[in-house]
């Protein structure tokens, strides 16, 4: 049983009805409606949930794409949880590294200043 659908039209390239083209029969689209409403709901899906989260796409290649398959069959972790997973650490690894600078650079200052012999005329 098919869901009513409403007709909508629009505008688009030659080079766009190629690309299109290119995509029917691919990931079961059988025409060109099909691949604008996988195209839609697509977007709409990866559409951020709050209004100041953003949204990235991350490039995959093939063998990640594998490996990330891999381990949603393994451990249920999907790519994208295991992205948000990756930047997370990525951020707490690089707010850890800049503390300790910030830590080497207080010592190296104190250690400065303990060896600075103040001078009587500078001094009050």
């Amino acid at each position: 049983m098919t869901t009513q659908s409403t007709l909508v039209s629009l505008r688009i390239t030659d080079e766009e009805i190629a690309l299109l083209d290119a995509r029917v029969g691919l990931d079961g689209a059988r025409n060109r409606s099909d691949v604008i409403r996988t195209a839609i709901r697509l977007f709409l899906d990866g559409q951020p949930l709050l209004p100041d989260m953003e949204t990235i796409t991350i490039p995959v290649g093939r063998s990640m794409k594998s490996r990330l398959g891999d381990l949603y069959e393994l451990q249920g972790i999907s790519p994208e949880q295991a992205a948000s997973q990756g930047m997370q650490d990525y951020v707490r690894r690089l707010i850890q590294e800049e503390a300790a600078l910030n830590d080497t650079l207080a010592e190296g200052l104190t250690e400065a200043r303990s060896k600075t012999v103040r001078r009587k005329e500078f001094t009050e």
